[in-house]
């Protein structure tokens, strides 16, 4: 018998100076060849399904290396490990993104030696504030509030030929600099996705031009389900990142389509010294629009500035008016949205 093709996939993480995260999956697969403008949309749907039926390893060992350090962490049930990693050394502060190598240990594959390199984030001692964004609708044109229209797109589309928003790249390019151009403040992208599509957003945000971050997607299955459609599980992940560096305040970035209003309200509510804005993409209704707005108004209450916005120029010229970015990446940015929209 044959052995295996086996594929280790690490998923872009964060850390601290003394203290790395790391999270990956084994899966008994090759990897898929980058997408093309071209592809027929019967390869992109026979794609999509290949990334939803994933063939996980569960219980492989991997070996984590950074440095002159090991660690080792098995996988779960469904391929996943995740591991935090303690260092005896800090890393350099000024260095931003990290190469932890993963290795497969004591199984047996085809392509074997298995070693792929992970890229985890610290932000620099220059970050002012950190940026925590939905990807669907936010960034990504999903139409996820009609479930039709989605399941085309997502099925049928591919990361050559799916639509960001119309100026989203200036705008995160100039977060990612902030007002002095030199702040390197660090992105970190929030998503009900599955996991099964980290490789299309990557390839995504990559032809996009969109500040590499880490992301926390969702792991679908029978007993996450309500937690999926409720979108409450956005939630962790924002607190871990809130504790994680309690120096930095937060902007949040989502849309009015689905609940990250009521979500980001609810971190507002328990950190509003925290947040030093919120924006929302208007996707939706003139209802919902009043429900934001009563939503957003809760919130300066508090002392947070929240606002709903049509587009990436009216987002840009909020978050000038507070000092984040500079009057020229404003420019930028209405410059992007008149040329790609």
């Amino acid at each position: 018998m044959s052995l295996p093709w086996v594929t280790i996939v690490p998923y872009r993480s964060f850390g601290v100076a003394e203290q790395l995260f790391i999270k990956g999956r084994v899966l008994y697969d090759q990897p898929l060849p980058p997408a093309s403008a071209t592809d027929p949309i019967w390869k992109n749907f026979y794609y999509m399904l290949r990334r939803l039926n994933s063939r996980e390893v569960p219980g492989a060992r991997v070996e984590i290396l950074f440095g002159d350090q090991r660690w080792q962490a098995v996988a779960d049930e469904e391929g996943y490990f995740s591991l935090s990693l303690p260092l005896t050394q800090p890393v350099d502060p000024a260095q931003v993104w990290h190469t932890v190598w993963v290795r497969l240990v004591e199984l047996l594959a085809r392509n074997a030696p298995v070693q792929v390199a992970a890229e985890v984030l610290t932000p620099p001692p220059s970050a002012r504030f950190a940026v925590i964004s939905d990807i669907d609708d936010t960034i990504l044109q999903s139409h996820a509030a009609s479930l039709l229209r989605s399941f085309v797109v997502t099925f049928f589309g591919n990361a050559q030929t799916r639509l960001p928003f119309a100026g989203v790249a200036a705008l995160y390019q100039a977060l990612w600099r902030g007002v002095s151009s030199v702040e390197m403040n660090p992105i970190f992208y929030v998503s009900s996705s599955p996991w099964n599509f980290y490789d299309f957003l990557v390839e995504f945000m990559e032809r996009c031009r969109l500040p590499a971050g880490p992301m926390f997607l969702h792991d679908y299955g029978l007993m996450r389900l309500f937690s999926a459609l409720s979108h409450r599980h956005k939630l962790k992940p924002v607190r871990w990142l809130l504790e994680t560096y309690p120096h930095l305040s937060f902007v949040l970035i989502g849309d009015s389509g689905q609940k990250d209003p009521e979500l980001y309200s609810e971190i507002v509510q328990e950190h509003p010294r925290r947040i030093a804005a919120i924006l929302i993409r208007d996707v939706s209704s003139r209802r919902r629009d009043l429900v934001v707005d009563s939503l957003s108004e809760s919130a300066r209450a508090l002392g947070v500035p929240m606002t709903r916005v049509a587009d990436s120029a009216q987002a840009a010229e909020f978050v000038a008016n507070l000092g984040l970015i500079s009057a020229e990446d404003v420019r930028a940015v209405q410059r992007a949205v008149r040329e790609e929209g």
